[in-house]
Order: structure tokens, then sequence, then C-alpha cells
């Protein structure tokens, strides 16, 4: 009897191991099963991503393209432009009438200024995304010309809300300023008495401020 007994008992817990072992192999199938679908899901995302990626890239190329074909006045200087994707690096190739590319460290200071400037317009209207835009020193490279182009037809569109930080008399002239004035919503000089602190000035009275206060 205590040999039938023992054996019972050993039984029962051969049918736990077992049932453990059944219910563990059915865990691991279905964890196979997640994987393969997981996986698959990885693909079909991935490939959306680069075609993502794809259709972006065409219409950074033709949005950058637009900005410097209005902002440049050397007619058919640069003809074309192509973006590649390497994984998460982008180059940006200039080509010109001939579709050979444009060594960007031939164009003078002004011209990449310009094509800094149309590349910033391009990736913020490219991202969807309303966020204010600050540049320093925003005409220093540009000439006259360029300057009147700049200021009148892509600083006042590049974002809802751009705030320039320029030297006046120095990287912005009084003539330059009003262009800008209709699009300008406040203005603010940085004063120096030791520490420097902002000061709010009236739109149309700025240069005549700055001619009273040596110290701006």
């Amino acid at each position: 009897m205590l040999e039938i007994g023992a054996l019972k008992i050993r039984q029962a817990t051969n049918q736990r191991l077992l049932s453990e072992v059944e219910k563990q192999i059915k865990l691991d199938e279905i964890d196979t099963k997640k994987f393969k679908v997981t996986e698959e899901l990885l693909v079909k995302i991935n490939r959306i991503i680069q075609e993502i990626k794809e259709n972006k890239k065409y219409s950074l190329q033709k949005s950058l393209l637009l900005g410097l074909k209005k902002i440049m006045h050397k007619e058919d200087f640069i003809q074309d432009v192509k973006v590649h994707v390497h994984d998460d690096v982008m180059d940006i190739d200039l080509l010109d009438k001939n579709h050979q590319i444009i060594d960007k460290d031939s164009l003078s200071k002004g011209e990449q200024q310009l094509y800094a400037t149309a590349l910033l317009k391009a990736l913020v209207d490219e991202s969807g995304i309303k966020f204010p835009v600050f540049i320093d020193s925003p005409l220093q490279k540009f000439d006259k010309y360029h300057s009147k182009n700049i200021i009148k037809e892509f600083y006042p569109d590049i974002s809802e809300q751009v705030v320039l930080f320029p030297l006046l008399e120095k990287e912005l002239s009084e003539n330059e300023y009003n262009y800008l004035k209709p699009n300008i919503n406040q203005v603010y000089t940085i004063e120096n008495d030791g520490n420097s602190s902002f000061k709010a000035i009236e739109i149309d009275h700025l240069f005549d401020y700055i001619k009273l206060e040596a110290h701006v």
C-alpha cells in the first residue's frame, strides 16, 4: 500500500511538471508568434519611414531651390538641388546649369549666408512646427541688393515669429530698418551699463534713440 501511495504521489508530481512544461511550450510558441509579428511590423514601419524620408527629401529639394532662386540675383547660378539621405545623415548638393556639383567652399561669404538662409527657411517649412526663429547678425555678409531682398521677401516669411539681433548701423542701416518696419511687432535695445538689460523702444523712434545713446 505504501508503495502504491508513493507511486501516486510521484505520478501527481510528474503530471504537475508535465503541465508546467506544456504551459511553457505554449508560452514559447506565443512569444515566437509575437516576435514574428513584431519583426514584420518593424519591416513595414521602416519601409514607411523610408518612404516618408524620400517624400520629404523631394519636398525639401523643391523648397530649398525655390528659396535660393528667390533671393539670389545671379540667374541660373544654381539650377537644381539634390538632397541625399544616408541613415540619419543628410547631404545637399547644389548643381549648376551644366548639372555639375558646386563646391560650397567656393561660394562667397554672402552666397554662403544666402544658402544658409534659404536652407533655414526650407527646414522650417518642411518641419511643419511653428517655432520662433532667432537670427544673429542677420545681414552681416549681404550686399545692399541682397539685404533689401532678404528683408522684404524672406525674413517676414521664415516663421510666424522671427527675432533678429543686428548691430545697428553696422549690420542694419536705417533704410534697411525701414524695410522691416511693416512686419515689426516690438523693438528692444540691449543696453550695457555695467550689466546688460533690455529696453523697449517705440518702433518709429529706434534710430532717433540710438543716436542719443552711445552705450546701446
